[in-house]
């Protein structure tokens, strides 16, 4: 029975598919068949940069319009390619309705996609070109100097905008900012992507610190807001007024007059700084509060840290002392933990020399130098440390790594003894002003009174080799280690600020390394007209905008 209703249904089937046919066979006629004409759009290109809140002009060529150009509807729609700050950051926008486009661009900074849009309404048929679209602004991208003035804050930046060179002055003179009296530090913390944790709020990446206080300032021009106040970063509240503010992965320190603050960023955007951590325990469990140096060395390259160390030298006892942060005090389940005395035992041991005690402090440095590969990826690099003993400058190298991973057992100490140096043989160096450790190679330059020498450390008694002169008074000496990939070259130039008196008598060297950093003479880019340099930055626009 099944089989002879499969056989019927069958017929059927065959008998509906063949009138289908023939049907579709004598339906001539029915139907108005069109030849859709094919619209080229040229001119566009694949990439535009356009300045914010200026005239951006894109000239269109269209090949296979019809005559009447009444029948067609154009569209220019941006489409934000970033994290949207607030409700105001559409996630597109209708730019212009007309054939080409010239009008002002008012879109946020930042990354968009373009997509251009010809309707010909008559066949309700569309032809579209897309383009990458980047607005910047006069401080997208360059140089970023904290200046003196008079003691007070000066910001100024010189970057190339389409082509050309503009010189931003002063540009927190009309600010509400609260502190501009003293100027320390420009710091720009890692905003974070898909490969590295985030350091800091995005929107506000920068930190300016100044002996007045501290605040962030807004990624695209240096904006700032009450919120951005250090304060409403502390967990107590305090106004705290750090000298240095560091990142080992996501784990932040700062070092402030007062104590050593820690901050998991892990946790989120909103995570505060903790309770000063700045004491040692005694045999009766109480804790001795203690004076550390304005610095806080860390491995601030590699992004796989679980309980990073952070490193201080201790003022009070003269010596070298560390706490491990991150994870550490929930992993021994005590909270509590201060730092601890740096010791030989615990120590790897690749340079010949044991931790001083008594020797006083002259300068810490942290570099991006390769020196280990981490037990989870990445590597340990080296932090630098300068103490005078005796008239004496000895300089110590010390890997610092991380201590979950040692207590495991994949790595073999937590911290590794790297170079050790003599720096007697150096010309002047007991009066050195300012030190800079290359991020990439075993080279360290000082200054004295114009006078700039490199010291290579690859040697247990190094000797110093002059390099070059600058006009006026060196004010700033440092390396920039870039996060951009394709700036990674350029954090083996040496960056030196000097200062030749007056309003605007602040000077941008950048001198390029050649063979290996095995000399530098002549520098590749100067810049002039700035206040006296405190400090310099260079902003990258990927990685900040």
């Amino acid at each position: 029975m099944k089989q002879i209703l499969y056989r019927i249904k069958s017929l059927f089937l065959l008998v509906a598919i063949a009138g289908g046919i023939s049907a579709c066979a004598d339906d001539k006629g029915n139907y108005n068949y069109h030849d859709i004409p094919e619209v080229k759009i040229e001119g566009i290109g694949n990439s535009i940069t356009a300045l914010a809140y200026q005239n951006l002009s894109i000239p269109v060529q269209l090949d296979g319009l019809q005559a009447d150009e009444n029948r067609y509807e154009y569209e220019w729609r941006a489409i934000r390619q970033f994290e949207a700050e607030d409700e105001n950051d559409a996630a597109s926008e209708v730019l212009a309705t007309t054939k080409e486009f010239n009008d002002i661009i008012s879109l946020r900074p930042g990354p968009y996609k373009l997509i251009y849009t010809v309707k010909d309404k008559q066949l309700d048929v569309f032809y579209q070109q897309q383009a990458n679209l980047s607005v910047v602004t006069t401080t997208s991208e360059g140089w970023v100097l904290l200046c003196s003035e008079n003691g007070n804050v000066r910001l100024d930046m010189i970057s190339t905008v389409l082509g050309e060179e503009v010189h931003s002055k002063d540009m927190l003179a009309d600010s509400d900012m609260p502190f501009k009296k003293g100027p320390l530090a420009f710091i720009a913390l890692d905003p974070g992507n898909e490969e590295s944790a985030p350091q800091v709020d995005p929107i506000s990446p920068f930190y300016l610190l100044t002996e007045e206080g501290t605040t962030r300032l807004h990624k695209d021009a240096f904006e700032w807001k009450e919120e951005y106040r250090m304060k409403y970063e502390m967990g107590d509240m305090s106004d705290a007024k750090p000298t240095h503010i560091t990142s080992a992965g996501y784990f932040r320190m700062m070092v402030t007059p007062d104590g050593i603050h820690s901050s998991n960023f892990g946790s989120g955007t909103e995570a505060l700084w903790e309770s000063k951590l700045n004491y040692l325990r005694n045999g009766d469990n109480t804790k001795e509060y203690i004076q550390v140096a304005p610095y806080v060395g860390c491995n601030i390259t590699n992004p796989a840290q679980m309980a990073p160390i952070f490193m201080f030298y201790d003022l009070d006892h003269k010596r070298f002392v560390y706490h491990p942060g991150g994870m550490y005090g929930a992993l021994i389940q005590d909270l509590t933990v201060g730092c601890v005395n740096m010791s030989d035992d615990e120590a790897g041991i690749d340079a010949s020399f044991s931790f001083p005690i008594g020797y006083n402090y002259i300068y810490m440095e942290n570099t991006g130098r390769q020196y280990t590969e981490g037990a989870m990826g990445g590597f340990n690099n080296i932090t630098f440390t300068i103490l005078e003993n005796n008239g004496i400058y000895h300089l110590y190298g010390i890997s610092l790594n991380d201590y979950y991973m040692f207590m495991v057992g994949m790595a073999t100490a937590p911290y590794t003894k790297t170079h050790y140096a003599d720096l007697s043989n150096c010309t002047d160096i007991t009066r050195a002003e300012h030190f800079a450790f290359s991020p990439l190679n075993n080279q360290m330059f000082y200054a004295v009174d114009g006078k700039v020498y490199r010291v290579n450390l690859d040697t247990s008694t190094p000797s110093a080799q002059f390099q070059f002169e600058v006009p006026g008074e060196i004010t700033c000496l440092k390396f920039y280690l870039y996060r951009n990939a394709e700036n990674a070259r350029h954090s083996y130039d040496l960056i030196v600020g000097s200062d030749k008196g007056g309003t605007d008598g602040g000077e941008l060297r950048v001198y390029e390394a050649i063979d290996n950093l095995a000399q530098i003479t002549d520098y590749k880019e100067y810049h002039s007209g700035f206040g006296r340099i405190v400090d310099i930055i260079y902003k990258e626009p990927i990685t900040q905008e």
